[in-house]
């Protein structure tokens, strides 16, 4: 609230009204896509229970959803929320892996996965010449 309210004045350090909506009209927008991304999950879910659709099934839809929603924030100009983006990608890769039936288990995969994402973020930024190395 503190950033908002400093983002939000003019060079004279007043409240500028102009910067005030526009942080208003792309809250309302954001918050809009929120709503409709709830509403569709639940009724997603409600349905692939209703329907006996299969757990696969059921993470695809909430994969393709929630990657809908940060296309639909994309496409109209709100801040897309990259977690969320993460989140669709990793629903979607649990429901195919359960439809394909892999007999690996996905749970090791997504560490190993994780932990060297987390090593080669590590190291690029260190040589980017952002970090030392301890």
């Amino acid at each position: 609230m503190k950033q908002m309210m400093h983002d939000c004045c003019g060079p004279d350090g007043k409240p500028d009204f102009d910067k005030m909506m526009a942080f208003m009209e792309e809250h309302d927008r954001s918050s809009i896509f929120d709503v409709i991304g709830w509403a569709l999950f639940f009724v997603w879910v409600g349905l692939a229970w209703l329907l006996e659709l299969g757990l696969g099934w059921g993470l695809l839809g909430v994969g393709f959803l929630t990657l809908g929603v940060q296309l639909l924030r994309y496409w109209f100009g709100a801040r897309v929320e990259k977690f969320w983006a993460v989140v669709g990608v990793a629903f979607l890769v649990a429901g195919f892996w359960e439809l394909w039936n892999i007999a690996i288990p996905l749970a090791p995969v997504v560490l190993i996965a994780v932990g060297v994402g987390l090593l080669v973020s590590y190291f690029a930024r260190l040589l980017g010449g952002r970090r030392r190395l301890f």
